[in-house]
């Protein structure tokens, strides 16, 4: 019962994830990123990462998936407790709102903490330059350099 509800979600799936690699192939072969936030801004998003994460995670490589971004065990915990309850329990999950709530909170803090440490130098908390709101608003590659720099001159004791 469990395969056959599983093989039903894939296959539920099948579009989504066709949509998801037509997305891919074309943003990654114009922008070389995946990230639809940092696409359009050239600033790092909270999930920036979790791919190569899961893909390190799945390969046993769990010291190098928590560097590149420690949520993915965050992720795990979340999805491993809906499947849960879809799969095990075969019924609705239960505390959904709360269980999304704190992978959400939980996501944002490790964010924030990893912005102050880490941005801009070390990916993937690095700001892109190649971005949408770069080419399309005057003034943009510009103002977001003075925050560089800023920034800079803190971290050097400057600011």
């Amino acid at each position: 019962m469990i395969l056959k509800r599983i093989a039903g979600d894939l296959r539920g799936a099948a579009r989504v994830g066709a949509v998801f690699l037509i997305y891919y192939l074309i943003i990654h072969s114009i922008f070389h990123a995946f990230c639809p936030f940092l696409v359009t801004t050239g600033f790092p998003c909270a999930g920036c990462g979790l791919t190569r994460a899961a893909l390190y995670l799945l390969k046993g490589q769990v010291s190098r998936a928590a560097h590149i971004n420690p949520s993915i065990f965050l992720l795990l915990c979340f999805v491993l407790y809906c499947g849960y309850f879809r799969y095990i329990k075969e019924g609705p999950v239960r505390g959904l709102k709360i269980a999304l709530g704190v992978l959400v909170a939980g996501m944002l803090a490790i964010y924030a903490v990893r912005m102050y440490f880490y941005f801009p130098q070390q990916a993937p908390y690095v700001y892109r330059s190649n971005n949408l709101l770069a080419a399309w608003v005057p003034g943009y590659q510009e103002w977001v350099g003075s925050i560089l720099e800023q920034i800079r001159d803190y971290r050097m004791g400057n600011g």
